[in-house]
């Protein structure tokens, strides 16, 4: 089974504070050309996106310099909705026999329903603190992901340097409701391939087994 975590982009979605606003306007139109294409005007880092290490460091890797190995694994969906603004350190030691066997540890904080409001893009969403980061880069991950606005606070940036300094990718913008509780899926977010990308939309996708009933039953 195939489950899409990706949100659909619109012209009219509220965008990151600074970013640029989305735009789709008609390049070739079936009346005028006989066929039809668009041009798309958005920020690296518009809905469903991947940062690269290139997004914050200054001689950071380019999501295009990275192997394409990178962009896919075995996951892990937290539910951490209950837990808070912090995601402290302890809890994800107390994970740690399903977090060791992922590639990305995904958090659902349930900041998804806020999708497509001003109010998505507010503090309140559960962050890792610094030390929760540090041990997250000690298992080995090729990255995290979260449904809401960013693995940092508003302001803050000290979640995504450590996972930037140790070349992991940050997933924000996710759909994840449907995927919360499992504890083993492939995940896949391919960005799109361009020069000096600092960050990039991406359809991201979870490919569930064979028997999900099976496996929601032993958690």
């Amino acid at each position: 089974m195939i489950i899409d975590l990706t949100h659909v982009l619109t012209p009219d979605l509220p965008v990151y504070p600074g970013d640029p606003a989305l735009a789709f306007e008609p390049a070739a139109t079936f009346t005028r050309n006989g066929y039809q294409t668009s041009k798309l005007t958005l920020c690296s880092h518009a809905g469903t996106h991947v940062d690269a290490p290139a997004h914050l460091l200054w001689e950071g890797a380019g999501l295009e310099n990275m192997p394409i190995s990178q962009f896919f694994g075995r996951a892990v969906a937290l539910d951490v909705s209950q837990l808070g603004p912090v995601i402290t350190a302890e809890y994800l030691q107390a994970q740690n026999g399903l977090i060791r066997t992922a590639d990305f540890v995904l958090f659902y904080t349930g900041w998804e329903k806020k999708w497509g409001t001003p109010e998505f893009f507010q503090d309140g969403y559960a962050v890792p603190d610094e030390a929760a980061a540090k041990y997250l880069v000690s298992c080995g991950l090729k990255g995290v992901g979260t449904d809401a606005p960013g693995v940092d606070a508003f302001g803050q940036t000290a979640a995504h340097r450590v996972f930037l300094n140790d070349g992991m990718l940050i997933v924000e913008n996710l759909c994840l409701k449907k995927v919360v509780g499992r504890k083993d899926f492939q995940f896949i977010a391919l960005p799109l391939k361009f020069q000096n990308a600092d960050g990039s939309p991406v359809r991201a996708v979870a490919e569930l087994r064979e028997n999900p009933e099976k496996e929601m039953s032993a958690l």
